[in-house]
């Protein structure tokens, strides 16, 4: 196959690459611990192995709820679960109803039977859009049920091209696709795959279960106090660049940057962008950083709770092309969301938008014109707030939905 074939020369040269760019050389290394991670996996009790793949941190996130739905129907369930990302990986170790937490093989044939042979799953639940071609392939010949849990999808999609080279097929392999919106369901209709069923984004149920069971830390209470804050979540360099020229010493909210990277380089550059004194969570002391105006927030697995304690926030990622954040984690807290004009590729995000929830920019003048009217009008923020909270609310459900459907194939 064309696709195994360019893929084994890909990972030719990224193994070459490793030997000099250690960003790469870290990659492959994750995945040298895979063998030792299932080595000694053995189901001698007949559990029902369910495996479970995510890219990353915010598709475990959207997962969580199903994952306990299934452990409370059929208490003998076990999760393995991988990640394609290192982020998603270190934030999941200390879950604790997963038997395996490890990396996803690399998408060849060896790699993937042995790791289907040692596990020996009985379904394979693929989060949001993971269609590695070679695991489908390999995971359906298996004979294991394949789910697509809130799959959501476009146009440009290489499946939906005329010239797809086999890529719509690796599709007709997955037994079953819960799909975010009626959209996902007429492009797989297009290429006549019919086992469809439009459940919504499980994403709504988390966040709305993280509202209800924020992190109740101390020190974030002692901290932000009120909701005199306006949260940064997520942000990348090119968000602060146009964010930090508004803030000055006569701010009248606090700004809380929670960038998406908190690396020493990352934060350093993030630093040098900040006009005024600050502080940082990892090095907060209350007697000489309260009062200060900026607190840099170089931790990871809080952003959500910080969102409650914000008068509004800006979610990062739709300045430069990273991609825009989860927008659903600040709007379930009833608050008004700022975001970068490069949004349209996120159905939830332009929905808000559409509402009047979310206000997009992307210069320092946009956001300065933005800031000073949220800043002075209270009834503008209710208004706002009160629409995007309203939206996370009618989008919770899909997880019961999905579930019910997955429970025959529990039995």
């Amino acid at each position: 196959m064309f696709y195994s074939l360019f893929y084994d020369f890909c990972l030719i040269i990224i193994r070459f690459l490793g030997l000099f760019v250690p960003k790469i050389k870290e990659f492959l290394k994750t995945r040298d611990r895979i063998s030792n991670d299932i080595r000694d996996f053995n189901n001698s009790k007949n559990n029902f192995v369910i495996w479970v793949h995510c890219s990353s941190l915010g598709e475990f996130e959207q997962i969580k709820p199903l994952l306990k739905k299934i452990k409370k129907s059929k208490p003998i369930s076990e999760f393995v679960i991988t990640f394609f990302s290192e982020s998603g990986f270190s934030s999941a170790k200390n879950f604790q109803d997963a038997r395996i937490i490890t990396y996803l093989p690399f998408d060849r044939k060896k790699d993937l039977n042995q790791f289907i042979y040692r596990i020996k799953p009985k379904i394979l639940l693929l989060v949001k859009n993971e269609f590695w071609p070679n695991l489908i392939r390999y995971v359906h010949k298996a004979d294991v049920k394949i789910f697509s849990i809130s799959s959501n999808f476009r146009r440009k999609q290489i499946f939906f091209s005329s010239f797809s080279f086999g890529m719509s097929s690796i599709l007709n392999l997955i037994d079953y696709f819960f799909v975010v919106n009626n959209n996902d369901k007429l492009l797989l209709e297009s290429i006549k795959i019919t086992n469809v069923k439009v459940t919504g984004d499980t994403r709504f149920d988390r966040v709305l279960e993280n509202s209800n069971n924020y992190i109740n830390d101390r020190k974030i209470r002692k901290v932000l106090k009120n909701s005199n804050n306006f949260v940064i979540g997520s942000s990348w360099i090119e968000d602060n660049k146009i964010l930090l020229s508004s803030c000055d010493n006569n701010t009248p909210l606090k700004w809380i940057i929670a960038p998406h990277k908190i690396d020493s380089e990352s934060i350093s550059s993030l630093e040098k962008l900040i006009p005024i004194d600050y502080a940082k969570w990892s090095t907060f002391d209350f007697q000489s950083d309260f009062n200060k105006k900026v607190l840099i927030v170089d931790e990871i697995g809080i952003l959500s709770s910080l969102y409650k304690f914000s008068k509004f926030a800006y979610v990062g990622g739709g300045i430069g092309n990273s991609g825009l954040h989860n927008t659903l984690e600040a709007a379930v807290f009833g608050i008004p969301i700022i975001i970068g004009k490069k949004f349209h590729r996120y159905p939830e995000a332009c929905e808000m938008h559409k509402l009047g929830g979310i206000l997009s920019i992307s210069t320092k003048n946009e956001f300065k014109a933005i800031w000073k009217e949220l800043t002075k009008s209270k009834k503008m923020c209710l208004k706002m707030g009160k629409i995007n909270y309203d939206f996370v609310k009618r989008g919770v459900g899909s997880t019961d939905k999905i579930n019910s459907y997955l429970s025959k194939y529990l039995m």
